[in-house]
């Protein structure tokens, strides 16, 4: 919950948003702050209207305390994971609940304001009165400066370079607006979902559909980088693979994970041994069908996922390696993951690692887009004082 000794607002809220109601005693004796520090990242968020008290509650010998919950009908956020053929879209209330879900076909080479408008036009139908949106979160599958939001040479987003994409959300809905990489999302919305009230503070999430995309979370915290390319497995070169049999790889080297490991390279690869299918979700029905040649495709998949992954985990030592996208319900793919990263990796950081499939499935990086904005906005609340 601290970042760097602090408890910020945005941890505050969390707090209230898992427990349903505390007290500002409860606030303290939780984070560790004292009652005039958690006073006043209080007044914040009620000045802000994202919490509200709610009546008293039992006394232990003094008065009785002020109970605190996110505001009921205090207005809306919006959420949308931007795939490469589809988005995901969720309006949600203060308290990260969804209270409406969709999701909305897309296509990248209509351009970024064609895909934007097309989104936001859905995510207020979804709302049914915009005046209620309170902020929009937003995740893309591309490398995102997480300073200014703005979109940097994403290889699977033609027109999208150099778009400041958060600045785009807020002008259209007038209320602010949070953008990150979706495989970063979706390690901080497994985290959040599943993790972040037990004692695991360092996690890997890898996305694999048709491409790869990796995030990480680091004592608790979505792990940047620099300027956001933290993470970026998808054009690591496979030892284990002679370069001069793989295909080229659009950054134009050979042996690079996505040529091997993605869903679009195993359709590639099925197909030119006659087994064409139209999507990896056919792929993964295959492989539940017992299709040998499916089910040998993502067990290759899955050893090269662990050829890599192994050294992320001698290097970063996480407690956690979270897989999601489609190809995470192949079970051969998982299963083939973990059998190379437990034979490649020192017993130490090997025996501290958990290897599972996200728990929310599809839903992941979207309740991460959800998180994203309802912390930026305690923090901006926070930030008024």
């Amino acid at each position: 919950m601290t970042r760097n000794g602090r408890v910020s607002p945005a941890d505050m809220l969390q707090l209230i948003r898992e427990s349903g109601t505390l007290s500002r005693t409860d606030l303290a004796r939780i984070s560790g702050l004292a009652v005039s520090s958690v006073s006043t990242r209080v007044e914040d968020l009620l000045s802000s209207g994202l919490i509200e008290e709610a009546g008293d509650g039992l006394s232990s010998g003094g008065r009785r305390p002020r109970l605190l919950r996110i505001r009921s009908g205090g207005g809306v956020a919006l959420a949308a994971d931007l795939g490469t053929r589809h988005a995901r879209l969720a309006v949600v209330d203060l308290s990260g609940t969804q209270v409406a879900a969709d999701e909305l076909p897309v296509s990248f080479a209509e351009g970024p304001e064609a895909v934007l408008t097309a989104v936001s036009d859905r995510l207020v139908e979804m709302t049914g009165d915009a005046s209620q949106v309170c902020g929009i979160g937003m995740g893309v599958p591309g490398p995102v400066d997480p300073e200014t939001g703005q979109v940097t040479s994403p290889s699977r987003m033609p027109g999208w370079h150099g778009l400041r994409v958060g600045d785009w959300l807020s002008e259209r809905f007038g209320v602010p607006a949070a953008v990150d990489n979706d495989a970063n999302l979706l390690a901080f919305g497994e985290f959040r979902a599943r993790w972040a009230q037990s004692d695991v503070r360092h996690l890997v999430a890898v996305k694999v559909g048709r491409g790869i995309g990796c995030g990480i979370v680091a004592d608790g915290a979505v792990y940047h980088g620099a300027n956001g390319a933290a993470g970026d497995i998808s054009h690591v070169r496979v030892g284990s693979v002679d370069p001069e049999q793989a295909r080229l790889c659009e950054c134009g080297r050979k042996g690079c994970l996505e040529t091997l490991a993605s869903g679009a390279a195993l359709l590639a690869e099925l197909a030119e041994a006659g087994r064409p299918l139209t999507s990896t979700t056919d792929l993964v029905e295959q492989v539940h069908h017992g299709d040998p040649a499916a089910n040998l495709a993502a067990r290759t998949a899955g050893r090269y996922l662990g050829e890599v992954l192994s050294v992320v985990v001698n290097f970063f030592n996480p407690q956690v390696i979270a897989l999601g996208g489609v190809l995470a319900a192949a079970d051969p793919l998982l299963a083939s993951l973990r059998a190379a990263v437990y034979d490649r990796c020192l017993p130490m950081a090997s025996e501290a690692v958990t290897i599972t499939a996200v728990s929310t499935g599809p839903d992941a990086a979207l309740n991460g887009a959800a998180n994203l904005i309802l912390d930026r906005l305690a923090q901006q609340a926070g930030a008024v004082r």
